[in-house]
């Protein structure tokens, strides 16, 4: 894509794949946020809000919701994106503990957590589940 520096993601550990990953959504760009995954990532919020998916399987379902989803963010301003990374017993997966400090046009800043489960292999994130407060997203909006 033109305009858009692809990160390069073949030789990193999986830790620095997913701080790479967290960083980018800061300034969320789907076409970037994409690149970390494999071909046929499954993709899962198994707390969806209504009218959403709680599964995506293949990179291009994620990346049209994602671009969906974040075509709506405009109003939105992110300060800061926070992950703490734990390793588990299994080297391929990684439970992160995110923490993404934002401001809707308007309002206060939001402090937003959530805890996702990452299974990274071959240097690409190949099962993302995220486990987001999708109370407070309905909330908010």
């Amino acid at each position: 894509m033109r305009g858009v520096a692809m990160p390069e993601n073949s030789a990193q550990s999986p830790r620095e794949l997913i701080e790479q990953l967290y960083h980018f959504l800061t300034a969320p760009s789907v076409d970037v946020f994409v690149s970390h995954l494999a071909p046929d990532v499954v993709f899962e919020i198994p707390f969806a809000v209504p009218d959403l998916p709680e599964r995506m399987e293949g990179r291009e379902a994620v990346r049209e919701h994602l671009a969906q989803r974040w075509s709506r963010m405009h109003e939105i301003r992110i300060h800061g994106v926070y992950p703490t990374i734990h390793a588990t017993t299994d080297p391929e997966v990684f439970v992160v503990e995110n923490e993404i400090d934002a401001t809707r046009e308007g309002e206060r800043s939001r402090h937003r957590t959530s805890v996702a489960v990452l299974r990274i292999r071959d240097g690409k994130v190949v099962e993302f589940r995220d486990y987001m407060n999708t109370a407070r997203y309905v909330r908010a909006n």
